[in-house]
């Protein structure tokens, strides 16, 4: 006969298997292990870099382009990812940094010769995350708004959506000089919410680094991070509203 205890286990069982909370967690100041209310949104704002798409290697080129010119040493990959976030114009100072190289660094110099460059490879090794395809038609399947919201700039972000073939989802680009400031100022994601027609609280944030959860919670705007971006902590410190593992679990917000 089953005692009280066995029948609370096998209840629990039970929801985990078939509800997939166990899948998600939600964050706290301890980064506790908790249950969480389902929630419904219209719009999801995507970050890209990091996010939906690993860009890393193409970066890294185009740095390690600029470095050479500079008579500088090039910096492996994983140093390089190490550095991404906050835009091109970050990246290259902390480029120039690590190769002792500040002292030939000049900003606008710098910054115009990695755009030529990265023009020129952004498409070279650039790949979804897994499951991310998955999603974003799902998503469309069920009639939820999608932009994206990048300190990327906004003609090679629209040239990397088309070459990965997922352009066709978002109904808002908006890139690092669409408005006069970057994430994690909030007027990107104001931009992207005026073009989606929608409102903060029909809206989730995802993305996955300081930068995004900075312009959402400037906006009081529900946002989620995934774990295998550029941030330059640990994402459970970022403060953001959700962790996800992976992005299907985005839908267990969504529906």
């Amino acid at each position: 006969m089953f005692t009280k205890g066995h029948r609370i286990a096998v209840a629990f069982f039970v929801c985990e298997y078939f509800y997939g909370y166990h899948n998600l967690i939600p964050y706290t100041a301890q980064h506790k292990r908790m249950t969480i209310k389902k929630c419904r949104f219209h719009a999801v704002i995507w970050d890209l870099d990091g996010t939906l798409a690993d860009s890393a290697d193409d970066l890294a080129t185009a740095v390690n382009r600029v470095l050479s010119e500079t008579q500088h040493p090039p910096l492996p990959v994983e140093r390089i990812k190490k550095m991404i976030g906050h835009g091109a114009s970050k990246l290259l100072q902390r480029a120039f940094d690590a190769v002792n190289g500040l002292e030939d660094f000049n900003h606008q110099q710098a910054y115009d010769r990695f755009l030529t460059h990265y023009k020129l490879c952004c498409c070279d090794s650039i790949r979804l995350y897994p499951g991310v395809i998955d999603v974003l038609e799902h998503l469309k399947s069920l009639g939820i708004k999608q932009g994206i919201c990048t300190n990327k700039p906004q003609a090679m972000t629209t040239q990397i959506l088309d070459h990965l073939a997922i352009s066709h989802y978002f109904e808002a680009i908006v890139g690092g000089d669409t408005t006069p400031f970057r994430k994690p100022d909030p007027a990107p994601l104001k931009e992207c919410l005026r073009m989606l027609d929608s409102h903060i609280p029909d809206t989730i944030m995802v993305g996955d680094s300081a930068a995004d959860v900075g312009a959402a919670k400037a906006l009081n705007m529900t946002v989620a991070v995934l774990p295998w971006g550029y941030s330059h902590c640990d994402i459970n410190e970022l403060a953001a509203d959700y962790v996800l593992h992976d992005a299907t679990d985005l839908l267990a917000l969504i529906q």
